[in-house]
């Protein structure tokens, strides 16, 4: 009777043990906002409201991918919509014990299965598009973004509409002068595209 005791704790140990911890919730948020800074991602909105160093960023990312592309006018990743995560996650356990004598030893038969998943799904929209058309691209997803707004027939409509044709002009300005400054001069080092940091 002891042994069939320690064989029961032995299998329900093991279960435990092989057991995966739970992700909560905020860790699998934290964890994705973590990727994506870690790409460098610079945004493009509200232009004209950009400090030095978001300026400073944006410019790195695109000398780097002039550099890695050898064009004055570069094919750039932007995202186009919201970023959206799905997260699935089952565990299930069960196990089975028996025990059966003869007229010489007992015999023990053990049977346990553990069946684990984990599931993440990732959507990220991203747009290729030319350096140069970067500003239109990002006039239609301000455009889908401010959604039932521009469809209201007041100063709200004018004021967004306004807004948004002011970012896109600041932003097809700045990109110009991107453009234009580049002299195919790049310095040593291994460009890192989509980021603009060298190592």
């Amino acid at each position: 009777m002891r042994a069939l005791a320690l064989c029961g704790l032995l299998v329900l140990s093991a279960c435990s043990a092989g057991s995966v911890a739970p992700v909560t919730i905020s860790q699998a948020i934290a964890g994705v906002q973590d990727d994506l800074t870690k790409t460098g991602a610079v945004s493009v909105s509200s232009v004209q409201s950009w400090t030095a160093d978001q300026a400073g960023r944006f410019d790195a990312n695109v000398r780097a991918l002039q550099c890695v592309q050898h064009t004055s006018d570069p094919v750039v990743a932007m995202i186009a919509g919201p970023v959206t995560m799905n997260l699935s996650g089952t565990f299930s356990q069960s196990g089975q014990f028996s025990v059966s004598a003869s007229s010489l030893t007992p015999v023990f038969g053990l049977q346990a299965e553990a069946i684990r998943s984990r599931g993440q799904t990732l959507n990220v929209p991203v747009q290729f598009v030319p350096l140069s058309a970067l500003p239109d691209a990002e006039l239609a997803r301000q455009v889908g973004y401010a959604g039932a707004l521009l469809g209201q027939k007041d100063t709200v409509r004018q004021d967004v509409s306004g807004r948004i044709e002011a970012d896109r002009t600041a932003l097809a300005a700045h990109v110009g002068l991107l453009i234009s400054g580049y002299a195919g001069i790049c310095p040593a080092g291994k460009a890192r595209p989509f980021v603009g940091a060298r190592r």
